[in-house]
């Protein structure tokens, strides 16, 4: 009896683990083979460097907004991707987790450029056998996602953003404490002020146990936009896309 308990267990583990790398496998070979594409073409002037950080990358990327001064107006958009769009509750869905991800924009006139982004382990096996490993920030551009909350923001604020999103990309990848939830959470409630959005940590499936989860933001903003609160005009419910980045 013993001898067969454990044996289920570790079959029981193995499908957890698998099913889990599949579901990050596509999104991440599909963002690196686009960052791949942009390092490797000639036509780029800004070339990034494999061999920099998450954080130095990320830096050279948003450059795509210099130079920020106040004849351009910006925004930021923090989005959900839900694993089932037709019940904002599950968690886990086949090998579906769904992501959390920003958007930044700058507008003028007729000119728009945008960064779509998110927050991943750079190796998706080792995050769910280490607890904090090294993390990357990845292109999400036209990612479908089904929630979003949109700010317009000052010059002085979309620096503030700039910043807060290159400091935390340094911040390791915790599949539990610290993950695209978080990330995006944190660089939208560096400008939110007093109305800061909720960190609500859920219980995932299986044996991973409490974690950030698009569905949590999810029921958190759908809430806030029920309820009249002062970001229910900024908030969007639905089946989006992002916009492609420029950079």
């Amino acid at each position: 009896m013993y001898t067969h308990i454990s044996l289920r267990s570790i079959a029981n583990c193995y499908l957890v683990f698998a099913s889990l790398f599949l579901q990050a496998l596509p999104q991440i070979t599909t963002s690196a083979q686009g960052i791949a594409n942009a390092e490797n073409s000639s036509a780029n002037p800004k070339n990034i460097s494999k061999y920099k950080t998450a954080s130095e990358r990320l830096s050279e990327s948003l450059s795509c907004f210099d130079p920020l001064n106040n004849n351009a107006s910006y925004s930021i958009t923090l989005c959900a991707d839900l694993p089932d769009n037709n019940n904002p509750r599950k968690v886990h869905v086949k090998s579906e987790t769904g992501h959390v991800f920003i958007i930044l924009s700058k507008w003028t006139g007729t000119d728009t450029i945008n960064s779509v982004f998110g927050f991943y382990p750079r190796r998706p096996a080792s995050s769910l056998l280490f607890k904090n490993v090294r993390s990357e920030i990845l292109n999400n551009s036209n990612r479908e996602y089904n929630i979003s909350l949109s700010k317009k923001i000052d010059e002085e604020d979309f620096r503030l953003v700039i910043k807060t999103a290159v400091d935390l990309a340094k911040r390791k990848y915790n599949i539990n404490k610290y993950n695209c939830y978080d990330y995006a959470i944190e660089i939208f409630n560096s400008i939110a002020g007093l109305n800061k959005i909720p960190i609500r940590h859920i219980r995932f499936p299986f044996i991973f146990g409490k974690g950030g989860s698009p569905c949590s933001l999810y029921a958190d903003l759908a809430e806030m936009k029920n309820n009249g609160s002062a970001w229910s005009p900024f908030i969007q419910k639905g089946v989006f896309r992002a916009p492609v980045s420029t950079n």
